[in-house]
């Protein structure tokens, strides 16, 4: 904890201190003469009002730049001050701040075989129709413009390994082959379906790296019998399973049509609340186009689809499915993103505001997450328990006037962390999930 505090202390005395913030400022021609305004007030204006920026008002900032430091500045002065240099202050700050990320590796017996494992997901949210020209979406039902941010993270260290903003219409699967020269040899790869194509996994295979993920129901499987592949078939494997009562059925398989990927498939029945779930969803799109559910994605409807290339010596059939249930952990942080910043919520203004806007709020984000995968670790090593990630950043966002004390005076951090950690031991910590493993429970696997 010590070490920690030092080392944030740190941090924040070289970004944001007053001369630091000026000096970026004049850098990227924000502050080009002197202003009553300064970079430091700009920012306070900005980073500290995050979670209201679909209602904040112009006028609403000049009387906070009064209350809070003094300072009168008419609000088309403040209207002026959202540019294009701005935009480059906030960006350049977040920039700064995933650049010298601050991590400690939360050690996890079931985790150490990999040199990092790397968590993959996206979130998109809709903007104002006035922003397609530079956002589009997809239109239709959906919004004419919207927001598509991609992210992976560490789930060892908490250490952001790509942050990246697109328009909507951006899919994963092209991000997937776009960032594919960023693996590391030995690292694990958890992502979700709209990652996959067998390309992609190949290519992981070829970088030394692992990957656990879910199969696309499109997909083609098939065994090799006799030097020939043969298509397998998974309506009699479903059957097998549930004569012969088992959790998962695990098979040396390979998939494609073309590329036949060698893989381990891991096969496991769903319950039949779920399955009817999906089978309700999937009918109900089906007859928006006119179409009928085949036998086929029925069987897949009922099974869980896992394909991995880390040896069975390494990771055993049910901590494949284990450990693949981890990747939810992207999705909460998604969560507290939209439940505690309001990053989803925004009303219409210029572009330039709006991306300020934007920019601040993933930079507030990105202190949070830094503060929380630190303390997540530190706790982890003192308690062997793990710490809420929902619960963390609510308490965050709800101490942000000192965490706004400590930011901009770092002699603060250490009472400031102090009041986290106290909290953490006692109020923070994760809960037990009915019927599901805790990221507890999962972390101490052996």
């Amino acid at each position: 904890m010590v070490n920690f505090v030092s080392q944030l202390s740190k941090k924040l005395e070289t970004l944001y201190s007053e001369t630091q913030l000026d000096e970026l400022a004049r850098e990227v021609g924000f502050v080009q003469r002197k202003s009553k305004l300064t970079a430091q007030m700009y920012l306070d204006l900005l980073l500290f009002n995050v979670f209201d920026n679909g209602k904040i008002s112009l006028n609403d900032h000049s009387v906070e730049l009064f209350s809070g430091h003094g300072v009168q500045v008419r609000k088309q002065s403040i209207h002026e001050r959202f540019n294009e240099e701005s935009v480059a202050f906030l960006r350049t700050l977040l920039e700064y701040q995933l650049n010298t990320q601050i991590s400690q590796t939360c050690k996890v017996a079931l985790l150490e075989i990999f040199t990092s494992v790397m968590i993959k997901d996206s979130t998109r949210f809709q903007v104002p129709s006035h922003f397609k020209k530079f956002y589009p979406g997809s239109g239709g039902s959906a919004s004419q413009a919207g927001i598509h941010l991609q992210l992976e993270f560490d789930l060892r260290t908490g250490r952001v390994n790509d942050l990246y903003l697109t328009d909507a219409l951006h899919q994963d699967n092209t991000d997937a082959l776009d960032t594919i020269d960023q693996i590391e040899e030995g690292s694990l790869l958890l992502r979700d379906l709209g990652y996959f194509s067998t390309e992609v996994l190949e290519r992981i295979d070829k970088a030394k790296a692992f990957y656990i993920s879910r199969l696309n129901p499109q997909v083609k499987i098939y065994k090799l019998k006799k030097e020939r592949y043969v298509q397998l078939n998974l309506q009699k494997i479903h059957q097998q399973i549930k004569r012969s009562g088992l959790l998962y059925k695990e098979l040396d398989v390979y998939i494609g049509a073309e590329r036949k990927v060698p893989v381990r498939l891991i096969v496991e029945p769903m319950p039949e609340p779920e399955v009817e779930k999906r089978l309700a969803k999937a009918k109900k799109n089906a007859c928006k186009r006119g179409r009928k559910l085949s036998t086929t994605y029925k069987t897949y409807a009922a099974l869980n689809l896992f394909v991995t290339n880390v040896p069975k010596t390494w990771l055993p059939s049910d901590q494949v499915r284990t450990l693949y249930r981890l990747r939810w952990q992207i999705e909460l942080r998604f969560k507290t993103w939209k439940s505690f910043c309001r990053i989803h919520i925004n009303k219409k203004m210029n572009v330039h505001r709006f991306r300020t806007y934007l920019y601040a709020c993933l930079l507030f984000i990105f202190i949070g997450w830094e503060i929380t995968n630190n303390l997540i670790s530190i706790v982890w090593h003192h308690s062997r328990k793990l710490l809420s990630i929902i619960k963390c950043f609510k308490a965050i966002v709800a101490l942000h006037s000192k965490l706004k004390e400590a930011l901009f005076d770092p002699g603060k951090i250490g009472a400031y962390l102090e009041i986290l950690y106290g909290l953490s031991m006692k109020e923070l910590l994760a809960e037990k999930r009915k019927k599901h493993l805790s990221q507890s429970e999962i972390f101490h696997l052996k």
